[in-house]
């Protein structure tokens, strides 16, 4: 299990990095774009279209798995902290189990709208048009990723819970 996860940590910060590289051409393309229309009249054909449907999901879904992989998730946790060793564990046990099962449901129906849109060749008309299907894959590709990676933690938790235990019973 550990090795799955060092895996996953490796390939989160990969994906992270390509989503990194598509906010420096996003950014890039942007002032063309602005620099192209202002100062010479011509736009860059097309922006709106490949900035919302390849830049932004890049940058949304592609991350995930790194964001999971270091724990900065948005958390509460007032009552956590309290808890005892085993119960936290069994909560992240659960918590975790949640988010992986909420994540591959998301992944499935996500993957089902990909293969529609790759079979269809899907594609927008701009001033010039624009493959679409390819980034559809960002979402099914992180969230089946970051939920193999919750399920390899919760059974880590849940290891945790069973040893907390042996070591309190044994008192």
């Amino acid at each position: 299990m550990q090795q799955i996860d060092v895996f996953l940590g490796r390939l989160g910060r990969l994906l992270a990095l390509v989503a990194s590289l598509c906010l420096v051409v996003m950014m890039f393309q942007i002032c063309l774009d602005v620099g192209g229309r202002y100062l010479f009249g011509k736009p860059m054909p097309s922006t709106l279209e490949i900035v919302s449907d390849w830049w932004m999901p890049a940058l949304i879904f592609l991350p995930l798995l790194n964001v999971e992989w270091r724990n900065e998730n948005i958390a509460v946790d007032l009552f956590y902290q309290g808890l005892g060793p085993r119960a936290q564990a069994v909560l992240d046990a659960i918590a975790l189990v949640c988010f992986g099962v909420f994540l591959a449901l998301i992944a499935y129906a996500g993957f089902e709208q990909a293969m529609r849109a790759y079979r269809q060749g899907e594609f927008i008309i701009g001033m010039i048009p624009v493959i679409t299907w390819p980034p559809r894959f960002f979402l099914p590709v992180a969230g089946f990723l970051t939920a193999l990676l919750c399920f390899v933690r919760a059974v880590r938790a849940v290891g945790r819970a069973a040893s907390t235990k042996a070591e309190t019973s044994d008192i």
